[in-house]
């Protein structure tokens, strides 16, 4: 069995649910497995696999009313990098020495494809990012600025690895070798569950998301009642409960619901598909990686897509839930299986 040093961003949930199921199946079938993270990833690995993570110095983007701010994240990781980059290449160096691993396996970490080059070790990027620079996509009008930032971003971190294994919810031609497209990664539980419909509308806002215009649009509309998440408020207010980010919480409502409105996270939308729920998503700003999600989505016949959420966009979304859940029906449902049996192919 292999010994893997598993890398992932700590800037987003979806990094985090990944590493969890992908480490947690290689681990089951007895490999040794390393988790090397920062921040939110690195809180919620340390939840699930306390003696086998590490934390590092890492990325994370700056967000101000539902819109990233480059120039902002620059400066704000560059005053980060100056306190912490120095320890934390110490106790990578540390790391690889005392662990030897077979293989580097990377989710968007930003500095993994330096250390696999600095101490020879092969090493195979897993992410859904990389849909945006190995593969053949449409161009989407009006978004060329954040397409070029997304682009040129992961151009410039993450060359040289043997295999890029992406994880997606649509088919796209292979623009560079070597690269496979395997299906969605979705946390363990979500393999385990039956989805239901108890009719209410579950709503949830990822990081960046447009907070104070998403609640108001969904206090307004009342047609059904809403559970919603990361809106940074707890209670009810009209037909709206609003709840505090709780995994267990929240994975319960979201196979329970019968339809879901919320930012376009990639892990999200495959969390949807999987369970058969119909979407109305509001892609973060400036973010291409959701614009890309929101438009492929609408094209499967899954749900829509909005710039700002609007009470009367919620009625017309709600109104066409059958044709989308019948769309969604026709599709074939996510198998960890054939994602772990696609890691282990690389392992030398």
């Amino acid at each position: 069995m292999a010994r893997i040093l598993y890398a992932a961003s700590g800037d987003g949930y979806g990094h985090a649910v990944r590493l969890h199921s992908v480490g947690g199946g290689l681990i089951d079938r007895g490999h040794d497995v390393r988790f090397v993270s920062s921040t939110k990833t690195n809180a919620y690995l340390c939840e699930h696999f306390p003696d086998r993570v590490y934390e590092v110095f890492g990325l994370y983007t700056v967000y101000n009313q539902g819109k990233a701010e480059p120039l902002r994240t620059v400066w704000h990781n560059i005053r980060r990098a100056i306190q912490y980059v120095r320890p934390s290449r110490r106790g990578i160096r540390r790391l690889i020495r005392e662990f030897k691993p077979d293989l580097i396996l990377t989710d968007f970490e930003p500095f993994a494809a330096f250390w696999a080059r600095a101490y020879g070790i092969p090493y195979v990027s897993l992410d859904n990012q990389h849909l945006l620079t190995h593969c053949e996509l449409e161009h989407l009008p009006g978004f060329s600025l954040d397409w070029l930032n997304a682009y040129l971003t992961i151009r410039l971190y993450y060359g040289g690895a043997q295999r890029y294994l992406i994880p997606t919810f649509f088919e796209a031609p292979i623009r560079y070798q070597p690269t496979r497209l395997i299906p969605p990664i979705l946390r363990p539980k979500v393999y385990r569950l039956q989805p239901t419909d108890d009719g209410f509308l579950l709503a949830y806002k990822g990081a960046g998301g447009e907070n104070d215009a998403m609640r108001l649009a969904l206090e307004r509309f009342d047609a059904v009642p809403v559970r919603a998440y990361g809106f940074g408020v707890i209670g009810q207010r009209g037909h709206v409960t609003f709840k505090e980010t709780n995994g267990e919480s929240f994975l319960h409502d979201l196979a329970s619901c019968r339809a879901v409105v919320a930012t376009a996270g990639h892990s999200l939308v495959c969390e949807c598909l999987h369970f058969g729920k119909p979407m109305l998503l509001i892609p973060v700003r400036q973010q291409y990686e959701q614009v890309l999600n929101a438009h492929h989505v609408e094209r499967l016949g899954a749900g829509r897509s909005c710039r700002q959420l609007q009470p009367r966009q919620i009625d017309e979304f709600l109104s066409e839930t059958n044709r989308f859940q019948a769309a969604i029906a026709s599709r074939s449902r996510a198998s960890l299986d054939d994602v772990l049996d696609s890691v282990e192919a690389e392992i030398p």
